[in-house]
């Protein structure tokens, strides 16, 4: 994994170089060019190319290149907020335009406030807009998010570059669109959403100028992402989730015309609550219940704010948090991986790494069956590498007649017990001579259905599919760049 980040890094700094090579005049760039192809280790040909290609990708200095932004503050109400009105009319609004899950319009009301007391708080929650398909209404979301946030900017497409320069500069609300074409791919605005989650830690360091100058970028500020499918792991951890679906017969909601609504007394009431109820929100210590880890710090800050403006918020807020947090799970692609040989090996003390790859491939509810490149079956190498870190690797085992690469039951027993923690796990009895031999089953019923692994397990039926390209292992992620 060390060398996986080294090389991340490597190709971060020189991206970073090329767009500063690009940007020099032509006279600043033939003073710096051979200097600079060193430094990259090139030849000042091969560098003059790329040079070249950037300029052309860029777009041109004029008036035309681009359209400048300008973020204002709502102007504050005149009068004292009512909280609790405030926040029923802000889901009022939300359901009148979409239609959501159980505790989604709370969980929007909630965060929109949250997002005008950001800086009362210590962890800022993503809100995670999803849907299996596009219609959903994740773009209508978007734009009554746009009516109600302060200092929104909202992008169907952004780098992490452009990312943390345009938090730094404006202090804006954060709505990224169509998170599903580019996140993904992109290891470094992933890191940098991450970055944003904790106050105390959101921040980012690059270096600027001819000088490479180490300058701190800020990372903190309310962020919003709709995509189709799942979030990766790491953000979805760090993120309250609406997961939007398209209206089914009989289900109607008025469609949103943004130039025939005005929602911005709204927008100025929850500016002026937030302002004049900004001490007791940062002195707030909510009661979070049965939450925990990450998801209670997600809510903390919203139950914060339900319960300053009291009424029916503090229970409504808690509800949405059990409606929208219910089956979801933090697991890392890792965690999964093991959850799935456990019911694999269920009667077994013993597989060869190629059947392994054959079973998981056949798991239709599961990530393996397109796990690796273009789309294609896992492979007995990824799976060592997802291993990796349990510490269990693939031996040679005998099997009959035969031997072969492949994991004995026992390898596996602690790292069952450590992440595993719904699985009663006891070491089984074997022997390097012995096939594959029916034993007491070890595994919790809840994990195994029929002993047929490509039946769903319920109690992992929400999965989170941690970035697929740091999962997969140095060389494979590379080869897949």
């Amino acid at each position: 994994m060390s060398a996986q980040l080294d090389r991340i890094e490597d190709r971060v700094a020189t991206d970073g170089e090329i767009e500063r090579l690009a940007a020099l005049s032509p006279v600043e760039y033939d003073r710096a060019r051979e200097a600079a192809a060193t430094r990259l280790g090139c030849r000042v040909a091969t560098l003059d190319r790329v040079i070249a290609d950037t300029r052309r990708a860029a777009p041109s200095n004029d008036v035309d290149s681009g359209t400048g932004v300008t973020l204002a503050d709502p102007s504050p109400w005149l009068d004292p907020v009512d909280g609790q009105k405030l926040l029923n009319e802000i889901a009022t609004t939300a359901s009148r335009y979409l239609v959501l899950p159980a505790g989604a319009a709370s969980a929007i009301a909630l965060w929109i406030m949250h997002a005008h007391a950001h800086d009362c708080a210590g962890i800022s929650p993503i809100l995670g807009i999803t849907s299996p398909s596009p219609e959903c209404g994740k773009t209508t979301l978007l734009s009554v998010l746009g009516a109600l946030v302060p200092r929104p900017l909202l992008a169907s497409n952004i780098t992490a570059a452009a990312l943390f320069r345009a938090v730094e500069k404006w202090r804006p609300t954060l709505l990224i669109d169509e998170a599903d074409t580019y996140l993904r791919d992109s290891d470094d605005l992933r890191g940098v959403l991450n970055s944003g989650h904790q106050r105390a830690s959101a921040w980012v360091i690059r270096t600027v100028g001819d000088d490479h100058d180490p300058r701190r970028f800020r990372t903190w500020a309310p962020k919003a992402v709709a995509l189709i499918g799942k979030l990766p792991a790491t953000l979805d951890s760090r993120a309250i989730h609406i997961e939007l679906r398209r209206m089914a017969p009989g289900e109607d909601v008025e469609q949103l015309r943004p130039d025939r609504i005005d929602l911005e007394p709204l927008r100025r009431r929850a500016w002026r609550w937030a302002a004049d109820h900004a001490g007791a929100l940062r002195d707030a210590d909510p009661d979070i219940g049965t939450l925990r880890g990450r998801t209670a710090d997600n809510w903390r800050p919203l139950y914060g704010i339900a319960d300053l403006c009291g009424g029916e918020w503090p229970a409504r807020a808690r509800r949405a948090a059990e409606a929208l947090s219910a089956g979801r799970s933090e697991q890392t692609a890792g965690i999964i991986l093991l959850a799935d040989i456990c019911r694999i090996m269920a009667g077994r003390d013993r597989i060869p790494s190629a059947d392994l790859a054959a079973a998981l491939s056949e798991m239709e509810d599961r990530p393996w069956p397109e796990w690796g490149r273009s789309g294609r079956p896992i492979t007995a190498r990824q799976i060592a590498r997802l291993l990796e870190p349990f510490k269990v690797r693939p031996r040679t085992v005998n099997f009959g007649a035969k031997s072969a690469k492949g994991y004995l039951r026992e390898w596996l027993v602690d790292a069952f017990a450590r992440y595993l923690p719904a699985v009663s796990v006891t070491t089984s009895q074997s022997s390097n001579d012995a096939g594959f031999r029916s034993i007491t089953s070890v595994t919790d019923k809840t994990l195994v259905t029929d002993q047929d692994p490509r039946k769903a397990a319920p109690a992992l039926e929400s999965y989170g599919v941690t970035d697929r390209e740091a999962e997969i292992g140095p060389d494979e992620w590379e080869a897949s760049l």
